[in-house]
């Protein structure tokens, strides 16, 4: 059986220590107002339950998504990325996307769940929260 190809480009492959730096959740969108000073920015206050407090995230998400459409829509965020100033505004976080006709289209779970959920890895039949994997196994 011939092996599939996985096209990566000229990404390196990064070892599973470097993923589990990571630390993905799931969120909720609380709240959500336009950017002050740019346009195509929206702000959004994220519900990840981490220490009753919510992440702010600045994203260019304007062009894809009405202020209605994004309120209680379960995102997934990376928490534990140093915070940058945009615009003036502070984001604590980043969402992951994807891009469908050049319109940002933000990724989340299938199935609601719970604000805060540690998002989870699984490749060889065991499926463990990043920074629990045990690299002696198998």
């Amino acid at each position: 059986m011939a092996k599939p190809k996985a096209d990566i480009g000229d990404f390196k492959k990064i070892k599973h220590a470097d993923f589990e730096k990571l630390q993905l959740r799931i969120g909720t969108i609380a709240r959500v107002k336009p950017h002050p000073t740019i346009k195509k920015d929206y702000i959004l206050l994220i519900d990840t339950s981490a220490a009753d407090e919510d992440v702010q995230v600045v994203a260019a998400l304007a062009d894809g998504y009405t202020l209605a459409e994004l309120i209680g829509k379960q995102v997934l965020v990376l928490c534990n990325i140093e915070p940058e100033m945009v615009g003036g505004e502070e984001s604590q976080g980043m969402l992951l996307i994807t891009h469908i006709k050049k319109k940002p289209v933000l990724l989340g779970p299938w199935t609601k769940t719970p604000p805060g959920t540690p998002v989870s890895g699984i490749m060889d039949g065991t499926c463990v929260h990043f920074g629990e994997r045990d690299h002696n196994h198998g």
